[in-house]
């Protein structure tokens, strides 16, 4: 079940939104609208507005705008990295702020500082504008509420450039501390370094937390130390794959199915060949993939009288022989499966697992890389 709602795209990227955001807008308005009732429940500039319901819809109001500014942050990111001809699969707003998923990560350190400074930039740039919006706001009566709320949105925008600055990463500020660090060692040493400063920070961070019972610092301190932990395992393994080929390490010999064999006789087989999955085949043409859990989806009593085209995967996702291991690794993860078929020319040449790609990750690790 896909938990993000798709609003549209910009600059050809998708912009959803995760249920979860629903929940901190209703509470970010809460907490805007019970932090400005002294001030809004002395405003009676807007006619016959009641001073209660216009607290509660400019919060509202204030929450979206504050998180069409985290939207604004991460395309930031996004655009110097469209620019540069990376691929962003998605931007993501999520409850704790907003994530652009990168197809890769640039590992040339001058572009890696671009894109990590460019999200900060349009935080601060946005905050001035908005305290100084606040001041134009200001029509001759006390306490206008719009130019509270603009103001309130330029001081939280200028503490969310300041608080992704920080050099904990996997933040904006970590990112360029190892920008930096990529520039005087190689860049597995400079992703460690960084990822371990990131986890010095979140571990402060929980400390701070706990003694001061902050339970948002505590979230925030889990999600740098993850994503810091996350980061460093995701390049390392990057690192090890660098200049394999799929072709490099596929099972060249491809023990195939057909479609007419019985489930009860694919069970036989994996027991005696201790395979996972096969594709299913119709003389050259490749009609689907049969794995292990399509035959446990039937019961043990039905396995004689089902065949294998009626439980297989017709949807299928392959990978050329030249492409490199680390697009199939990245492929692997984001699909939740464990084997990728390998088509060159039209015709099946090999196929590429899971336990192929652990294998060449621990041969380059031993070997330096």
């Amino acid at each position: 079940m896909n938990s993000s709602l798709q609003l549209g795209k910009i600059m050809g990227i998708p912009i959803r939104l995760h249920w979860s955001f629903l929940l901190i807008i209703l509470y970010i308005a809460w907490a805007f609208a019970s932090f400005s009732e002294p001030l809004f429940g002395r405003t009676y500039g807007f006619g016959a507005i009641e001073p209660a319901s216009l607290r509660w819809t400019l919060s509202l109001v204030f929450a979206v705008v504050l998180f069409a500014c985290v939207g604004l942050h991460e395309l930031g990111h996004s655009y110097v990295a469209y620019k540069s001809g990376l691929g962003i699969k998605s931007i993501t707003l999520y409850f704790f702020g907003g994530v652009s998923a990168m197809q890769e990560i640039p590992r040339d350190p001058r572009l890696e500082l671009q894109m990590a400074f460019a999200g900060p930039a349009v935080s601060g740039i946005l905050g001035i504008v908005c305290v100084l919006l606040s001041d134009l706001a200001y029509i001759g009566y006390e306490h206008n509420p719009v130019a509270i709320m603009l103001w309130t949105l330029g001081v939280l925008n200028l503490m969310l450039m300041a608080f992704n600055l920080l050099p904990a990463f996997p933040m904006d500020g970590g990112r360029l501390l190892r920008a930096w660090f990529a520039t005087r060692m190689p860049y597995i040493t400079a992703t460690r370094r960084a990822a371990g400063l990131g986890k010095m920070f979140a571990i402060l961070m929980f400390v701070l937390g706990l003694f001061s019972f902050n339970f948002l610092l505590l979230f925030v301190a889990f999600f740098v130390y993850v994503g810091a932990s996350e980061e460093e395992k995701a390049t390392e393994i990057n690192v090890s794959l660098e200049g394999i080929r799929v072709g490099d390490i596929m099972s060249a010999q491809v023990r195939t199915v057909n479609a007419d064999m019985t489930l009860q006789e694919l069970k036989e087989l994996m027991f005696q060949e201790k395979h996972r999955g096969y594709p299913v085949m119709d003389g050259e043409k490749i009609l689907g993939i049969v794995t292990i859990a399509d035959l446990q989806k039937v019961p043990d009593e039905d396995r004689s009288l089902t065949r294998v085209g009626q439980v297989m995967a017709r949807k299928l996702y392959v990978i050329a022989p030249q492409e490199e291991a680390s697009t199939a690794m990245r492929m692997m993860s984001e699909l939740g499966i464990r084997r990728l078929p390998v088509i060159d020319s039209g015709s099946l040449v090999g196929i590429v697992s899971r336990e192929d790609l652990v294998r060449a990750i621990e041969l380059s690790s031993g070997q330096g890389f």
